[in-house]
């Protein structure tokens, strides 16, 4: 569904990729992983077409991107940051705000619909802006570590809202992270970038069902492990 073919990036004289090659199924979770510094949200940000670069991306006409911070726009409540973000594709408004309230009950967020961001725990203001990604109807969705700074408890939750979404959407996902569990309990296919210019230094898909792997701790921490091992070797 996404390919990007013989990318080049620039900062400078820093070249951060040189031909640099990547694909993404339809459907397909796919968490990159690699040291500080080594590449993953410029990747991200080359796919979106926020920088210039060389080579071609195919697949990505129509991209949601869920940034590290959840930035709502704090004037708008919560319903609000959605609609204001997908009611200029509806000749209905009714209905951009029809699919908002829909994406926010899926959250589990149905009663904080008239909520401006102040007044949302930063789980909650994280929950809107899972919603407003799902809900823009591109066919691929980045994430650079949305589940960053979150306690265990509510970044599980968040977790199970994000699959959940997913399995509805049609979507294929990105996700940028520094979390291998995360990774392990998300993914369909895990890469590490590593290098200078950076390139895939490992490329794996998990074999077990996400499902599956929740009631396997064993298999889980073996994953980890290796890709553990992969980022260390980059």
């Amino acid at each position: 569904m996404l390919e990007i073919r013989d990318l080049t990036v620039r900062y400078g004289d820093k070249t951060v990729f040189d031909d640099f090659s990547l694909c993404v199924a339809d459907r397909e979770i796919l968490c990159v992983l690699g040291k500080s510094g080594c590449g993953k949200t410029t990747l991200l940000n080359a796919v979106a077409g926020l920088l210039p670069y060389m080579g071609e991306i195919h697949g990505a006409d129509s991209v949601s991107y869920m940034f590290q911070e959840d930035r709502l726009v704090p004037s708008l409540t919560a319903l609000n940051n959605i609609t204001f973000a997908i009611s200029h594709l509806y000749k209905d408004k009714k209905e951009a705000e029809n699919i908002a309230k829909e994406a926010l009950e899926k959250v589990g967020l149905g009663d904080c619909a008239d909520r401006y961001p102040h007044t949302l725990s930063g789980g909650q203001a994280a929950r809107v802006s899972l919603a407003r990604a799902f809900c823009y109807p591109s066919r691929l969705l980045i994430a650079d570590e949305p589940f960053k700074g979150l306690d265990i408890a509510t970044a599980d939750a968040l977790e199970r809202y994000f699959l959940e979404l997913f399995d509805s959407s049609g979507k294929s996902v990105v996700i940028v992270s520094h979390s291998v569990e995360e990774c392990v309990r998300l993914a369909d296919r895990v890469v590490v970038l590593g290098g200078s210019p950076c390139r895939v230094t490992y490329d794996a898909v998990i074999p077990l069902s996400r499902d599956e792997r929740r009631g396997d701790v064993a298999f889980c921490a073996n994953e980890a492990e290796k890709i553990k091992a992969a980022i260390i070797a980059s």
